[in-house]
Formats: C-alpha cells, structure tokens, sequence
C-alpha cells in the first residue's frame, strides 16, 4: 500500500459562495474539468437535491501514463469553506483509500483562495510514478476549478 498526496493552491476571481456552489455540484465535473472527470452519477441526493454519494471515472494522467479509475464517492461539505470527495470501500473488503479535498478562504468579496488536496493509500506498483500522477491531478482540478468560476 503506498501513500500518496499532493496540494495546489490559487485563487479565483469570483465570490466564496459562488466558488463553493460550483465545487458542491459534483455532478458538473466532466462539464469543467472533462480531462480529470470522466463521468458522475448520482446515486443519493440530500432534501436539496445535491449529491450525498455518486459513482464516478476519474481519470489519471502524468506524462505517458493515461488510466482511468471507477469510484464511489461520498460527498462532504462545510458551507462555505469545504467540499470533500471520500472514497467508500466495495464489497471486496479493501483497504484502499481516496480523498479529494477542497479548501476555500475569502480573500475579498471577489476573491477566494482555494486549495485542493488529494490523499491516498492505494495498492499499486511500486514502479508508478504516483507522486507525479497526483500533483499533476491536483493542479488540473485546481487550474480547471479557477477557469471555471472567473
């Protein structure tokens, strides 16, 4: 099992609420950011009609190495300052774990700062350059999230 992480940080000219509404809409990913987000459906929404849990392709792409991933995820929030996608475990009984992880702080009315993180423990191959894969995932998310809202 190895342990992989990274974290990428910039700013959005666009108000938090706005940034945060926009993180919340998982179901929207693929519109913004289709190269890291191949798909999301829903499987449960709250009373408001936003994703609890969704089964989703993400994709993972550092230099040569192109592989999609299937993954169930949970949907985590603290409005107006946090969003998180967190792995559920299958049937299988595995110890893999994934969560993305956004940030965000208000710099001004019209600014926020938003920062992602990716943390995982997953059974790969030692020869992988996973560090990679996941700084280059983060920053994606990251630059594809800032794009979106301006």
């Amino acid at each position: 099992m190895r342990e992989i992480s990274a974290t990428a940080t910039g700013v959005a000219e666009a108000p938090i609420d706005k940034v945060f509404s926009q993180l919340r809409d998982v179901e929207q990913y693929p519109q913004w950011y289709p190269v890291g987000a191949k798909s999301v459906d829903v499987l449960e929404r709250d009373v408001d009609g936003l994703a609890l849990s969704v089964d989703a392709v993400l994709a993972a792409v550092a230099g040569p190495l192109r592989k999609n991933f299937d993954v169930r995820l949970a949907v985590e929030t603290t409005a107006p300052t946090r969003v998180a996608l967190v792995r559920i475990a299958d049937d299988r009984g595995d110890h893999e774990s994934l969560t993305i992880s956004w940030t965000l702080r208000e710099l001004g009315p019209q600014q926020t700062e938003l920062t992602v993180e990716m943390v995982a423990h997953l059974d790969v191959p030692p020869f992988l350059p996973v560090g990679q894969v996941a700084q280059e995932a983060a920053g994606g998310f990251l630059a594809a999230a800032i794009a979106h809202a301006a």
